[in-house]
């Protein structure tokens, strides 16, 4: 078990990391006037996630549930459409500073809403804590 826990820890850390560098990456070609490369870099970013993922996956896990693939693949196609629309703000010249806290703070009110509305999940201090903490974020993020 303690293996399985060392393995989920270290995927959850490449998530975490990961998922702060796509849009890094638009604010950067943005900011470098090499908008007009926002979809390659998307096309590349994507691809290359899915390749990570197959790599991980081929490692002796098995065969995957068609469910989960397609779980998967929603994700994938929510998350690339959430940072298409990302890139065209700031291809169209809106501040980073109004993008990425709209972009941010709306997934993160979808997932809490949904999960207390749609699931029926109780938050606990600590969820109530993580999104008073990411409000409180997404104030100083919003702050030119």
């Amino acid at each position: 078990m303690k293996g399985d826990a060392g393995v989920w820890l270290r995927y959850m850390l490449i998530a975490f990391v990961a998922n702060g560098l796509g849009p890094f990456g638009l604010k950067v070609l943005s900011e470098r006037g090499l908008a007009s490369y926002q979809s390659q870099y998307l096309l590349c970013w994507y691809l290359g996630g899915v390749i990570f993922a197959l790599l991980a996956f081929s490692r002796g896990l098995g065969r995957l549930p068609a469910r989960e693939v397609l779980i998967g693949a929603a994700m994938g196609v929510s998350s690339l459409s959430g940072q298409s629309f990302t890139s065209l703000a700031l291809a169209r010249e809106v501040p980073g500073h109004i993008v990425f806290p709209i972009t941010t703070g709306g997934s993160l009110f979808l997932v809490a809403a949904a999960g207390m509305l749609v699931f029926g999940e109780r938050v606990g201090p600590y969820g109530l804590a993580g999104i008073l903490l990411g409000i409180a974020s997404l104030v100083l993020l919003s702050i030119p």
